[in-house]
């Protein structure tokens, strides 16, 4: 049975690519998601977990730009067709599932333990022996059974690196205070600094005004974040 490309959903981070991914301490897990990318993986399954903001969710849609990807929501898990094909299937924040989808993706693991080729890659905020403990007790053996990497947090200097990187893809120049004075005075969570960066962008549009620290300053003095 054939599958039709993802079409991403308008909530993945449309930026998001292997390339601009930030490894930081996270060389071997970054390692086996290159292999899902090359299609040399030599395993079933990749679990990757960690706190918010270390790129769970952007490494999967790094891997959606695939086309032979397929992004599975909780709500779709029950409908998910299988393919006999070789399918990356992604799915997000695996914590998070009701029982009913468990159990579907119980039967997902399963299929894709059975076809050569088949990856599932998903990606969780603990480790499968810390789900919740009414979490299908199959199926959080089965989430150990093949690779587990946490996604460690970045340095204050890693992410400098990525905000800079995200101003350089948005053709924002800012200055050398800039991003300092966000990590002491915003917030340390990167989902959040890069979502304060795309409001100060349009901000500084609308004032046709460099990116300066006298405009982030001023853009807090008027209500944001």
């Amino acid at each position: 049975m054939m599958h039709p490309q993802l079409a991403l959903a308008l909530t993945l981070p449309n930026e998001a690519s292997l390339a601009n991914y930030i490894v930081g301490q996270n060389e071997e897990a970054m390692a086996q998601i290159a292999a899902v990318a090359q299609g040399e993986f030599e395993h079933s399954a990749l679990y990757v977990w960690g706190a918010a903001g270390v790129g769970k969710t952007h490494l999967l849609s790094s891997l959606a730009l695939l086309p032979q990807s397929v992004w599975v929501t909780p709500q779709a898990l029950d409908a998910q067709p299988y393919y006999e094909i070789p399918t990356v299937y992604l799915i997000d924040n695996v914590h998070l599932l009701n029982a009913v989808q468990q159990k579907a993706l119980f039967h997902l693991y399963n299929h894709v333990r059975s076809y050569k080729g088949n990856v599932l890659v998903l990606s969780a905020n603990v480790a499968p022996a810390h789900l919740p403990n009414d979490f299908l007790p199959d199926l959080k053996t089965r989430l150990a059974w093949d690779l587990v990497y946490q996604l460690r947090a970045l340095t204050d200097e890693d992410k400098a690196q990525v905000l800079h990187q995200r101003a350089a893809e948005r053709g924002l120049i800012l200055s050398t205070d800039v991003v300092p004075y966000m990590l002491r005075h915003l917030t340390r969570d990167l989902s959040q600094l890069n979502e304060f960066l795309q409001h100060l962008d349009t901000y500084s549009l609308e004032r046709q005004r460099a990116l300066t620290l006298p405009l982030l300053k001023e853009w807090l003095e008027n209500g944001q974040p």
